[in-house]
């Protein structure tokens, strides 16, 4: 791509993702703090509350693997909410390809393609035509 169009420049940077997954992720990781809370001080706070601590909760102390299996399911979850392999590859404030809208990643013929034809454009409104009678 370079070679066909040389100054070109190429630069990227992280796509947020939606403010729906955004308040997902939060979620995900409020429940992983309520995860481990329960786990080191679960005991405790259901003794203050005079109550005996959930069945859950028991099982997770027995077996510190749940815990751990648990944390580590959520974040994994959290991750991949984050990581929704989104973007934008555009020009001159033209989109050439989307993949949030597309769901699917360019063929390179057509971003080539795209791109010259948008430079040709581009270079033929630039240009003032040569036959314009004076």
């Amino acid at each position: 791509m370079q070679q066909s169009f040389p100054g070109l420049k190429v630069e990227g940077g992280p796509y947020t993702p939606p403010v729906g997954v955004q308040y997902a992720i939060r979620a995900v990781r409020v429940a992983q703090a309520g995860v481990a809370l329960g786990y080191f001080f679960g005991a405790q706070i259901f003794g203050a509350m005079g109550r005996p601590a959930p069945e859950p909760l028991q099982r997770m102390q027995d077996n510190p693997l749940i815990a751990v299996g648990v944390g580590y399911g959520l974040d994994v979850i959290a991750q991949t909410l984050h990581s929704i392999n989104a973007f934008e590859i555009t020009w001159n404030g033209h989109v050439l390809h989307s993949k949030l809208k597309s769901g699917s990643f360019p063929q390179p013929a057509e971003l080539v393609a795209r791109l010259a034809a948008l430079k040709q454009q581009e270079e033929s409104l630039a240009t003032p035509a040569s036959d314009t009678p004076q």
